[in-house]
């Protein structure tokens, strides 16, 4: 029996939802096919409520930064103003993930969520991927990472990085092959009802727009 494997999402004030629920589902399922193969849990600073995109919703974070189970696999969804611009969050949750990435642990970074990983100051000469519409301003930022344009998933060492929205269960898919195989992924998948080889849409290789 393989072992349970700790999954943790951290959040924060204007989270995006779709960067955490989708990438959760992917190790859900899995449980559904390898019994209690992973753990998946919230975490935040605070025990408190937080307030997702555009206040839609509210979220109870099971544990707090003291008290969780260290994760395995932490997943950073992206993180978004009021006016839906990228930003980054707190200098206590910039902590905690530096303080994963500092113990060798796996960051799945959603879509502008990399701006939270790369501002541990950590990631210096590593391969990353973002949101197209984020790629020119976080290049122009982090100068020392080498940011890759199409591609909905980009991994280097132990971090795994996403083009953002959807892409991020391509993310949490990838994982999946690491840890369990191609064929669980792939079940997976078809569960979700998700095609792994749709090609990315037009605009997102060439757009007529940056941010």
């Amino acid at each position: 029996m393989k072992p349970t494997l700790n999954v943790a999402v951290i959040i924060y004030e204007g989270v995006e939802l779709i960067d955490m629920n989708r990438q959760v589902d992917v190790f859900l399922y899995t449980n559904g096919i390898i019994k209690n193969r992973y753990n998946i849990y919230t975490i935040a600073e605070t025990k408190n409520l937080v307030i997702s995109e555009g206040g839609v919703v509210t979220i109870m974070p099971a544990f707090d930064f003291t008290d969780c189970p260290e994760p395995d696999v932490l997943i950073v969804p992206g993180l978004l103003d009021q006016d839906l611009n990228p930003t980054v969050a707190k200098d206590a949750c910039l902590s905690f993930i530096k303080n994963i990435i500092l113990k060798e642990k796996i960051i799945l970074s959603v879509c502008v969520g990399l701006y939270n990983v790369a501002a541990t100051g950590l990631l210096s000469g590593k391969n990353v991927t973002t949101h197209y519409l984020a790629v020119a301003s976080f290049q122009k930022k982090y100068t020392d990472l080498h940011v890759i344009k199409n591609k909905r998933v980009v991994s280097d060492g132990n971090l795994v990085s996403t083009g953002g929205v959807t892409s991020g269960i391509d993310g949490a898919l990838h994982l999946l092959e690491q840890f369990d195989g191609d064929t669980i992924a792939q079940q997976v998948a078809d569960m979700m009802v998700y095609n792994r080889t749709a090609p990315l849409p037009p605009y997102t290789l060439l757009p007529p727009y940056n941010w």
